[in-house]
Parts: C-alpha cells; sequence; structure tokens
C-alpha cells in the first residue's frame, strides 16, 4: 500500500492569536472588531502545548516542571522533528499546525488495559451533523473512514439508530459535555476515547472547524441552474476535461464547474465557492468581498494575509475597511472529514499515535490525496485484531435476507402468459464486460430471486449466495426483447410473479416470456409532467410504490392505477435519504435509495440503518 497521510495530533492546539502583525509601514497592531487578543509568549504557549499533549507533567512530590529542554526534545523526538531542544522555527511551526485532540504521551481519561474491543462488529451511531456538509455526504465519510480499517482486519462497522452503540460520534464545540473541551477554528480538530463502556470508544469533531472533504473535488454549488447540485468531477467543458473548478469561459473569473460530466452536451453547472459569492465568519454576515478594498491606506485587490498572525485570507466587505470595520475571511479548503475520521476511528480502536509522519496515525493534520493506509497503521491494527480472513466481500448487515426458492419456475394468475422464462438458455456476452468498472447503472432489481443490474442494454446477475461478482453479462434484447437499452426501474410483484419495466414515460408488463406493451404511463393515473418512473417498491398486499425523485404514487398491481391521495412527498415519508436518487428497489426486505455509487438501505420502520457501497456491498466487487 502507498504511503497514508491523513496526519492528525491529539491535543490541544496553541491558543492561537487573533490579532496579527501589521503591514510594515505602520507599527500598530489590528485586532479585528470582535476578537480578542492574546498576550501569551512563545514560551508560555510552548509549555502550556507541551503538558497538554502529556510532554510535561508536574514532577512527583515536587511542585517544580522538568526541563522544558528535555520536554522539548521528547516532543521533536516523538514527532520526528529535529532534535534540539531549542524552541526553534521547526518546533513553533508544529505546535501551531492542525491536529488530534489526544495527548501523543500518557493516558486520554482512560487509556488504560487491553485497549481493543472484545468483539469484532463494531457499531455507531451519528448523533448530529455539521452544517458545512450535507449528510448523506458526512454519513458516506464515516463509511469510507471506517472501511479504511475492515479492509484489514476481520472487523465490521453497523449503523444503529437506537440503543448503545461502541462508537457514539457527535459534533461539538468548545464544551461539549466531556472533560475535554475543543479550541475554536484550527488546533484541535477532534479527538476520540479508546474501546471501552460509555464514552470510551467515542468520537467527537470540533463543530467550529470547516469540514470539507479537503480537495474542493465534492464542492457544493452556488447559483447556476443546478439547484445547488455536487460538482461532477472530471466534466466536459468545450472538449476539454476539468478536474477543478475553473473560469475558463468567464470574463468575470468567477470559478464554475459542471454539475454532470459533460456540460457540452447537458449545460449544467453552478458556481463553486469563491470570495466573489460569499465569506464565513468575521461580521459581514456572508456578504461577498469588495474589491479593490482599503486597508491601512493600502489598497487590496484580493483576499490577504495582512493583519492577521494566524494566516486567515480575509477581505473587507466594503470599499474601505478603514472607515466601516466590516471584514469576513475567504472561503477555504477545509479539513478533510474522511481523514480525521478515519484517524480519530484508529483510537476508538484502541490505536495510539505513531511517530511515522506518513502513518495516518501520526498527531498532525496533512492532507494527501492519494490515499493508502501506511504499514505501521496496519501493523499496528492487525497486532490488535489480526488480518482480514479471506478475499470476500464485506458482510452483511444485521437483517438476514428472506428466504428465497431460485430454483422453482414461477406462478402467475394470467392464463395468456408462459411461466417459463428465457433466461436459462441465453449466451452470455464478451466476458471482459466487467460491471465492477460501471460507474453508475442504469437500473438495479431483484427479480427471480436474483439482484440485477442493468447498464446499456446488458444485464448482470447476482445470486443470493453469491460470494463474489457477476462474471459475463447478459443481453437485455435476448431476455426481454421488447425493451430498450436503457431502463429506469424495474420490479417483480411477489404475488403473480409479473415483472414490470419502466423506460421514459413507458412501461412493460413481462410474464414469462410474454409481454405486455409498450404503455404509457399515463394509463396508470401518473401525471402528464412526470418524465419518468425513478424506483419502486414492491408490497406484499398487491400495492408497488412508485418513485420519481420528490414525488411517490402508491399502484394497485391488479387494476394497474395509481390509488387516490396521491402524489405524496418522498421527503416526508422516507427522512434521510437523498431526494436525488436515481434508482430505488427492494432488497433483502429492505428500500435500497441509490445516489451515484452509494446506496441507503433503510428499513419497513423508515429507519436508514446503513449507507454503502453499490460496487463493494451489493456487486460484491474485491476491494482492493
Amino acid at each position: 500500500m502507498s504511503v497514508l497521510t491523513a496526519l492528525f495530533v491529539v491535543g490541544i492546539l496553541c491558543v492561537r492569536s487573533h490579532c496579527a502583525p501589521t503591514p510594515q509601514k505602520t507599527p500598530l497592531s489590528i485586532i479585528f472588531p470582535g476578537e480578542i487578543r492574546s498576550n501569551m509568549s512563545d514560551v508560555e504557549m510552548a509549555e502550556k502545548y507541551l503538558h497538554n499533549f502529556g510532554y510535561l507533567a508536574l514532577e512527583q512530590g515536587s511542585d517544580s516542571h522538568v526541563s522544558i529542554r528535555k520536554a522539548l526534545a521528547h516532543m521533536q523526538r516523538k514527532l520526528g522533528l529535529h532534535e534540539t531542544g531549542d524552541l526553534d522555527q521547526e518546533t513553533m511551526d508544529a505546535m501551531r499546525a492542525p491536529r488530534c485532540g489526544v495527548p501523543d504521551i500518557g493516558n486520554f481519561n482512560t487509556f488504560e488495559g487491553e485497549l481493543k474491543w472484545d468483539h469484532n462488529d463494531i457499531t455507531y451511531r451519528v448523533q448530529n451533523y455539521s452544517p458545512d456538509l450535507d449528510p448523506e455526504v458526512i454519513d458516506d465519510a464515516f463509511v469510507r473512514a471506517f472501511d479504511v480499517w475492515s479492509q484489514v482486519t476481520p472487523l465490521t462497522f453497523t449503523r444503529i439508530y437506537n440503543g448503545v452503540p461502541d462508537i457514539d460520534i457527535l459534533f461539538g464545540s468548545d464544551n461539549h459535555g466531556d472533560p475535554y473541551p475543543f479550541d475554536g477554528k484550527d488546533g484541535l480538530l477532534a479527538h476520540a476515547y479508546p474501546p471501552g463502556p460509555g464514552v470510551q470508544g467515542d468520537a467527537h469533531f470540533d463543530d467550529d472547524e470547516f469540514w470539507t472533504l479537503g480537495t474542493g473535488v465534492v464542492v457544493k454549488t452556488r447559483f447556476g441552474n443546478a439547484d445547488g447540485a455536487l460538482c461532477n468531477f472530471p466534466f466536459i467543458f468545450e472538449s476539454q476535461s476539468y478536474s477543478t473548478c475553473t473560469s475558463a469561459g468567464r470574463s468575470d473569473g468567477l470559478p464554475w464547474c459542471g454539475t454532470t460530466s459533460n456540460y457540452d452536451q447537458d449545460k449544467k453547472y453552478g458556481f463553486c465557492p469563491s470570495e466573489l459569492l460569499y465569506t464565513y465568519g468575521g461580521n459581514s454576515n456572508g456578504e461577498p468581498c469588495v474589491f479593490p478594498f482599503t486597508f491601512l491606506g493600502d489598497s487590496y485587490s484580493g483576499c490577504t494575509k495582512e493583519g492577521r498572525s494566524d494566516g486567515y485570507r480575509w477581505c473587507s466587505t466594503t470599499a474601505n475597511y478603514d472607515t466601516d470595520g466590516k471584514y469576513a475571511f475567504c472561503p477555504n479548503r477545509g479539513y478533510s472529514l474522511f481523514l480525521v475520521a478515519a484517524h480519530e476511528f484508529g483510537h476508538a480502536l484502541g490505536l495510539e499515535h505513531s511517530d511515522i509522519q506518513d502513518a495516518l496515525m501520526y498527531p498532525m493534520y496533512k492532507y494527501i490525496s492519494d490515499f493508502q493506509l501506511h504499514s505501521d497503521d496496519v501493523q499496528g491494527i492487525q497486532y490488535l485484531y489480526g488480518p482480514k480472513q479471506g478475499p470476500g466481500p464485506k458482510p452483511p448487515g444485521p437483517t438476514k435476507k428472506p428466504s428465497t426458492t431460485t430454483t422453482k419456475k414461477p406462478t402467475t394468475t394470467t392464463t395468456t402468459a408462459s411461466t417459463t422464462t428465457t433466461t436459462a438458455s441465453i449466451d452470455p456476452v464478451d466476458p471482459t464486460q466487467d460491471a465492477c468498472n460501471v460507474k453508475v447503472f442504469d437500473a438495479i432489481a431483484e427479480l427471480q430471486g436474483d439482484l440485477h443490474f442493468f447498464k446499456d442494454g446488458l444485464y448482470w446477475k447476482v445470486p443470493a449466495k453469491s460470494q463474489g461478482p457477476p462474471k459475463a453479462p447478459l443481453r437485455i434484447a435476448d431476455t426481454w426483447p421488447a425493451l430498450p437499452d436503457n431502463i429506469d426501474t424495474a420490479f417483480q410483484d411477489p404475488a403473480t410473479k409479473k415483472i414490470f419495466f419502466f423506460a421514459g414515460r413507458k412501461f412493460w408488463q413481462y410474464t414469462g416470456s410474454s409481454v405486455l406493451g409498450p404503455r404509457g404511463i399515463e394509463k396508470l393515473g401518473l401525471d402528464k409532467d412526470v418524465q419518468a418512473v425513478m424506483g419502486a417498491i414492491p408490497r406484499n398486499n398487491g400495492k408497488v410504490l412508485l418513485f420519481n425523485g420528490e414525488k411517490y404514487w402508491r399502484m394497485d398491481v391488479k387494476a394497474q392505477t395509481v390509488d387516490k391521495d396521491y402524489p405524496k412527498n418522498t421527503d416526508e415519508e422516507f427522512a434521510g435519504v437523498p431526494t436525488d436518487f436515481h434508482d430505488v428497489f427492494l432488497y433483502e426486505g429492505k428500500y435500497h435509495f441509490c445516489q451515484d455509487r452509494f446506496f441507503w438501505r433503510m428499513t419497513w420502520r423508515k429507519q436508514v440503518d446503513r449507507v454503502g457501497y453499490i460496487k463493494y456491498d451489493l456487486l460484491r466487487c474485491p476491494e482492493h
């Protein structure tokens, strides 16, 4: 595995100074409105840091401190710095760096005994969310962070919504309910406790931080014509590929992105976070920067760090800061919630900090785009839990699959349709067509006991007891000749075994190899403004729920008409799932809502109990 570098440090960062050195033309020091200036010297700050992170402690039976020089040398050695024992610039920079809140030396409240869980199926609960990211993005970051550790150990991680979890996750500020308060923006990013009962095993994230995924790749746009959709990277503009926001094609310099893979074709776009659009913090309520602006008599045409000791980029939100005192901070890249969470979950599993700077468990935060777990992290976690057994897919969730019979031919109440199917005699397509390479499927459905994945005229089947991905695909036209290459959704009625397919404003009904259709969905009673049915959940009472983004309908399968009092709002009945899904289906007795590469699994009680990967958890592709 290549070097992983999500570097965080457990401990309290130095108390940061909110005032900053002023431009050299004036000896005056600026204190921004609403901020408090710190008078702490470098030595005082260093002493506080060394004490907070376990390097400096009171000698037993004495009121005097151990040698600061000795403590500095210990810290430098522990963090892989040049060991001088002096409070040099490299050491000061390290003390100012954002880090994890767990001490590098000594106990963190209850770091004693065997720091590991006595079971492998670890449960977790998300108590609340940061306003910086959409809940589904946060859920995905946590799923991927846990997956870092499950890929190399026998551990599995299951989200619960009730009861007592092993790992409780929350966002909090300052004094947030435990003995270790956060320190505001930057500094301490998060902390976690080692395995055990009560607060032990829990992970806390500082809500004063600006949480992102660290790269700007997942960017929620503003304005444009995509209703705040996320950027899609890479995207095509004027036949060129862009992997970041760009100002190409604009005379005003505003950064923008395509929200689909091809702007030339779809014309969907939004504007990326920019000081020309909005700001945060300060005293201007998110107003955009005004350029140029005057500060201490000088003119600035962009964001600046002048006047601040903390290195934050800021701007004036009026033309003259000197007279108006209005300012705000310019958008930054923030901290990768995924990387910080992966580090903190390492603590929650029993790992301490590493002195290897490229290891995930190194205390300081640093973003690296090509994330791979370092061998030091692997050796540490496998020492506690052992290596992962076998190459198989991740274990299933807590609910077992309902029993199904796949060898029995389906029966039907319709006398005009054959009860035989044609799939058994269909020859597969070129086996090099690998389902694991498909980014987003047209539709997914459980038909005749097998999970089917449809894409561009092909489909793959994953049998119920399969331990790996499907082999070669089959052609839709060979099995269901009447269907188009691209379908939107499908379902099988449990009672009659009839299979319904939807594509655009048309639908087909198959009974064995006999087909009825295509017919228009207006025959079902759907409004003319419904352009497609994007998902279907069959019920055992002869009903099926048909979804189209924000709305859903209940249809009587026998009468083939939607019931009165419909449509209803999806987010009211199915809270916690994205409304911009591209498919909904029933599998293993639970509802699955798909968005991009991910799915949200919901119980019949309408509780989301898992967010997972379509590729690994449903298609069962191997994890690399």
